[in-house]
């Protein structure tokens, strides 16, 4: 039962044996006013004035009522006489709520009174929350341990009790049980908290289902911090005061602390953080020497109800004693972030060496955090060029565009020429990166690197920056290639090269230029492979690292190594919540996946990409770029016109993403469009000097659009040189993509060698999409020849592997031919390693090297939940008891 309810009660049945009832109840405006429940004594006692004649000296009590007469002794010895009076004619029962409220004065009146009134037939009835600081807690003590007084404490709402209102907050809805559980959790069973709570649920529409137990236990917290925040400005000033500092100080910490901010002893903290334990501030830790807030938000709200002025001034005084404690630097600038550093030189010291450390700690918001609040006063000009330098490099990572900023305008103010040159080069990956796209990471645009002047910066004797700026500018379109040592990639004369950060930028860099040009893939792969045998550059320059060695590891065909790099690298970035690195890594990562022909999981890390550029601003420079990628995957799914519709109207498409809507056009009969994009695509990549077909088959798809327009000859062409571009880089999947529209677009003895050393030639490698399709092309021109065997034996396995791929149009088409050769068709596999789909078989693969579900969850960034899912079908396909089975089941598969 409430205790309103409980007093109501009482009034009413001592009301109905005849006694004399004054009921009065006490708000939070009484307790700042003097005399303000013995007025209310006063007004109720007028009210029965005429009645009973509870007190004689009604004038007075109008006098004192109207506020004409003070209160004196006078009104005392009347009310007193008064009670005692009416008393002894009738029972008088003299009803009081939240006495926690009422104000001092008052409340020593009370305590007077229940001396004087022994031996009379008085029932006096004062009722206080427990969770509230009483004015005299002392004096309430004193009345309570009285002869003949009695103490009743309201226990919570039983379990029934409290379905049965929660029941009526939502009438006619079945209210599952663990809602109801949660509801007398979230509020111990106190009537009015669960009012609150049911009238704020209701409010929000929130169903009393199981499914939303979390909501209410967060609705249940916020409101228990609201209703605690707002007993806080009726506490004593020395428990505001200390509520305050402990606020400032954060959620938990040393009460030492606060004494030591405080200038108090110890033993007076720990009395006053029992007080506010006891009013719910606080909750109880097991270690006098410990505080901890009753929840986070109660902290939050404690801080905003400060003055602004007084908050700031705490958080610099927490700093500079935290800072003479020797605490670490991080606890240090986190107050100081929230204080007023303007003209602080050492208060800006501090923030600019935190950032520091952050940056150095793969922590690059953290770090801009620090240095914007630096530079939201002024600064001398060499301190701003400094925090700006700082600023920028963290910025590199997931805002290139303001990085971009705040780096120019450091070379402006940076007096030392070795520092500008630093500033400058750092701008120019800044640069890079905010294209987003493999080609500007390949060929840096002109304009990210013109005021990159090599032979400037190589009077600075700086051999690292030199190594930087030449890996940056050696790919430049247009330039000549790098002189570099002779032999650079052959044992013997340059194995030392590789071992310092700048060494391995450059030779990335060169890789990435060979492979650009088409050079034979040897001589790239092992210069990337150098690059990434040990320590990288930081920040920016490691991601443009990364990535160029990822895409020539992808290119050359080691589709494996280049997704081991393309998680490293996304792991990395969600670590760091590097908003730029993890949409690249995601594109990559989806590229690699399309390539080994798994579809489904490719469109996942391209969509999520996708997602990044559409909600997060600062990567919305790469928002064509993951568009692109999830044309490409929904194209090769088999939707086409989705795809096209994708990349139309889109503005500064890269030079790829129009080859791959013109790829989509030719699939849906669009050749002049097609062969539009196409042409356009081929201008502006040989324009970049990328001549490699690894990146983009435009001269392929080129020559299937002129054969559909009639032009043989010319198609022809454009295949033979794709072949002779593909076959001097020398990746099997490259020739194989090459070699089958070379015999899509001749005819005869050709078209049937060049379509058999496709499919032998991608049988050697991970591409399974691209062999699936070779093998359609091959069966197809097997049917047409009329070797029908063969032809179905071909058909065959192109179908299931675009099955498996879940290239859905690819496998129509299959299906199609397959029939018309006369095949039949034959039941998906159910049960063993053919049933597996490929994720199934990645995460298998995992499983039975030993890694725990939750490490593979991680690696794929999933949940391990989906892991655990996924290998239950894998045990039921395999027909094996366990993961210990996994081994034996796919090494003998």
């Amino acid at each position: 039962m409430r205790c309103s309810a409980l007093l109501g009660e009482v009034t009413e049945r001592v009301r109905r044996l005849g006694c004399v009832v004054l009921s009065l109840s006490c708000s939070p405006s009484d307790t700042y006013s003097e005399f303000a429940v013995v007025r209310q004594i006063v007004a109720a006692s007028l009210e029965f004035a005429g009645k009973d004649k509870i007190i004689e000296d009604e004038e007075l009590l109008r006098e004192v009522a109207e506020g004409s007469v003070p209160v004196d002794h006078r009104l005392f010895e009347a009310l007193r006489e008064g009670f005692a009076q009416a008393a002894r004619r009738h029972p008088l029962v003299i009803v009081v709520n939240h006495i926690q409220w009422m104000d001092e004065t008052s409340l020593r009146w009370f305590g007077s009174m229940v001396r004087h009134l022994n031996n009379l037939s008085v029932f006096l009835v004062l009722a206080h929350r427990t969770d509230e600081t009483p004015v005299d807690r002392a004096l309430i003590d004193e009345i309570s341990k009285r002869d003949r007084c009695r103490t009743v404490t309201l226990s919570p709402l039983s379990p029934h009790s409290v379905r049965a209102v929660v029941e009526t907050a939502f009438p006619g809805q079945r209210c599952d049980d663990a809602f109801v559980q949660a509801c007398a959790a979230a509020t111990l069973g106190r009537p009015s908290h669960l009012d609150g709570l049911l009238a704020s649920l209701t409010a929000g529409s929130v169903p009393p289902r199981a499914s939303h137990v979390e909501q209410v236990r967060r609705c249940g917290e916020r409101l228990q911090a609201e209703a605690a925040a707002g007993r806080l400005p009726r506490q004593p000033a020395d428990l505001q005061e200390v509520a305050a500092v402990a606020a400032v100080l954060g959620e938990e910490g040393s009460c030492a602390m606060i004494a030591d901010m405080l200038n108090m002893y110890g033993d007076t903290i720990s009395g006053l953080v029992e007080g506010l334990t006891q009013v719910g501030i606080f909750r109880a830790t097991g270690d006098s020497e410990r505080y901890r807030f009753g929840n986070a938000a109660l902290r939050g709200l404690v801080c905003r109800d400060m003055p602004a002025d007084a908050r700031r001034a705490l958080h610099m005084r927490a700093a500079r004693r935290l800072n003479d404690l020797a605490a670490p630097l991080h606890q240090v600038a986190q107050h100081l972030l929230q204080a007023d550093v303007a003209g602080d030189a050492w208060a800006c010291g501090v923030l600019k060496e935190a950032a520091q450390d952050a940056l150095e700690a793969g922590d690059p918001k953290t770090c801009a955090e620090y240095a914007r609040r630096v530079l939201r006063d002024p600064v001398p000009e060499e301190v701003r060029a400094e925090v700006l330098w700082l600023l920028g490099r963290a910025e590199v990572l997931f805002a290139p565009a303001a990085a971009d900023r705040h780096l120019g305008e450091a070379v402006r103010l940076f007096s030392e020429p070795a520092r500008q040159a630093e500033a400058i080069v750092e701008r120019a990956y800044a640069r890079v990166l905010r294209q987003g796209s493999t080609e500007s990471t390949l060929r840096p645009p002109r304009a990210a690197v013109a005021h990159v002047d090599v032979n400037a910066f190589a009077e600075l004797g700086d051999t690292e920056l030199v190594l930087s700026v030449r890996s940056l500018t050696c790919a430049v379109p247009g330039r000549d290639a790098v002189p570099i040592p002779e032999s650079l990639g052959r044992p013997g004369v340059s194995d030392t090269l590789g071992i310092t950060p700048g060494e391995r930028e450059l030779l990335a860099s060169v890789g990435g230029d060979l492979a650009c040009r088409s050079e034979p893939r040897d001589v790239p792969l092992e210069l990337v492979q150098r690059a990434l045998a040990g320590e990288r550059p930081a920040g920016s320059a490691s991601i443009v690292l990364l990535l160029r060695c990822i895409t020539v590891l992808t290119w050359a065909g080691h589709l494996r190594e280049a997704q081991h790099w393309a998680d490293h690298m996304l792991a990395g970035a969600l670590r760091q919540d590097a908003l730029f690195p993890q949409v690249i890594a995601r594109c990559q990562r989806a590229d690699i996946a399309l390539r080994m022909g798994d579809l489904p999981v490719a469109l996942t890390e391209a969509e999520r990409a996708l997602v990044l550029t559409e909600t997060q601003h600062e990567v919305k420079s790469c928002h064509a770029v993951a568009l692109t990628a999830v044309a490409r995957v929904r194209g090769a799914m088999g939707h086409h016109e989705e795809s096209v519709g994708l990349l139309q109207g889109l503005h500064d498409l890269p030079a790829s993403a129009l080859g791959i809507r013109g790829m989509f056009r030719l699939k849906s009969g669009d050749h002049l469009r097609a062969l539009t994009d196409l042409m356009e695509c081929g201008q502006r990549l040989q324009a970049l000097d990328i001549v490699n077909p690894a990146l983009s088959a435009w001269r392929s798809c080129a020559a299937l659009a002129w054969k559909g327009l009639g032009n043989a000859a010319e198609a022809r062409r454009l295949a033979e040189k794709e072949v002779e571009l593909a076959r001097r880089w020398g990746a099997p999947a490259v020739v194989g993509q090459a070699l089958r529209t070379l015999g899509a677009v001749t005819s005869g003895a050709p078209a049937e060698r060049a379509l058999a050393e496709s499919v032998s030639l991608l049988e050697q490698t991970d591409a399974r999409l691209q062999l699936a399709l070779s093998l359609v092309a091959a069966g197809k021109a097997l049917g047409q020849k009329g070797s029908l065997v063969q032809a179905r034996q071909s058909l065959r396995r192109g179908m299931r592997l675009a099955e498996e791929s879940g290239a859905r149009s690819l496998t129509a088409e299959a299906h199609s031919s397959l029939l018309a050769a006369g095949g039949r068709l034959r039941r998906a596999p159910v049960s063993g390693l053919p049933a597996l789909t490929p994720t199934e078989r990645r995460i298998a693969a995992h499983a039975a090297d030993g890694r725990t579900n939750k490490g593979i969850a991680e690696l794929l960034h999933i949940t391990p939940r989906t892991v655990e899912v996924h290998l239950t079908r894998v045990y039921g396909k395999l027909s094996i008891p366990g993961r210990n089975a996994l081994p034996d089941a796919l090494g003998s598969a």
